[in-house]
């Protein structure tokens, strides 16, 4: 599933037909050749969470970093669970990009899974109920309390927690159709119609999971609409120090 490709095969329409593609760079790049590079995906977006960066970085860039001091880089539970990145905005990044600047000797892995090989698997007349349902994503189940939510109410605080609705089953625009299941931010938010077909589906997709083992240097970049990935969070003494950018698929509107 994660295809190993060239610098000049690092193009939307590759990261798409593989779902997952790996650039061994060999060499760690400054964050602005960083967004630059990423920028042959499609446009760069701003991460909304300015703490997880440096004041002197790109706002494109979110800085993950186990030994950083949890403000301006995300600690070593960021991307925990099984998702597809940001699915509770309306409009989510359609691809991620990260590269392994300094990784542990052992952990720190990130699984991925391809839904398109459960999609194959599906016989058509479940299929036919898969396109109907549309499901809530939402970051209440997964949201860590900040210090600036201290004093506000429940109700008050999930009222400004983002949510959005997106159809179980994708038409993607560079062909064929695929899954927007995302559990991480779905949890909670099943009808119990939709929990038994859901949870099957679900489990269909993880058997096809891989792992990747990061080195220094290492590029990956995967579509949202095509895989679900998860971190494993790491928790060693070693450093776990990456980048990330997320890219709007502009080339295929």
């Amino acid at each position: 599933m994660i295809q190993r490709i060239t610098l000049e095969a690092f193009t939307a329409e590759t990261v798409s037909t593989y779902g997952v593609v790996c650039l061994d760079m060999k060499e760690k790049l400054d964050p602005e050749a960083f967004v630059k590079l990423s920028e042959r995906l499609g446009k760069t977006l701003p991460f909304n969470l300015s703490k997880y960066r440096s004041v002197d970085s790109p706002s494109e860039i979110t800085i993950l970093d186990n030994l950083g001091d949890g403000i301006t880089a995300a600690t070593s539970s960021f991307g925990e669970g099984w998702h597809q990145d940001s699915s509770f905005l309306p409009n989510p990044p359609e691809y991620t990009v990260l590269h392994a600047l300094d990784v542990p000797s052992d952990g720190g892995d990130t699984f991925f899974t391809d839904t398109r090989l459960a999609w194959e698997r599906t016989p058509e007349k479940k299929r036919q109920i898969l396109r109907g349902i549309n499901l809530v994503h939402s970051v209440r189940d997964s949201y860590r309390l900040m210090p600036s939510d201290v004093g506000q109410t429940l109700e008050a605080l999930l009222q400004t927690l983002p949510k959005a609705q997106h159809p179980l089953v994708l038409k993607h625009p560079r062909g064929g159709e695929t899954l927007y299941l995302s559990p991480l931010y779905i949890k909670g938010n099943l009808y119990q119609e939709q929990q038994e077909i859901y949870s099957e589906i679900l489990e269909s997709v993880l058997i096809d999971q891989v792992t990747h083992r990061w080195e220094p240097g290492h590029i990956l970049a995967w579509d949202n609409r095509v895989v679900l990935h998860a971190a494993t969070g790491y928790g060693g003494k070693e450093r776990r120090h990456l980048m990330r950018t997320v890219v709007e698929d502009i080339g295929s509107l």
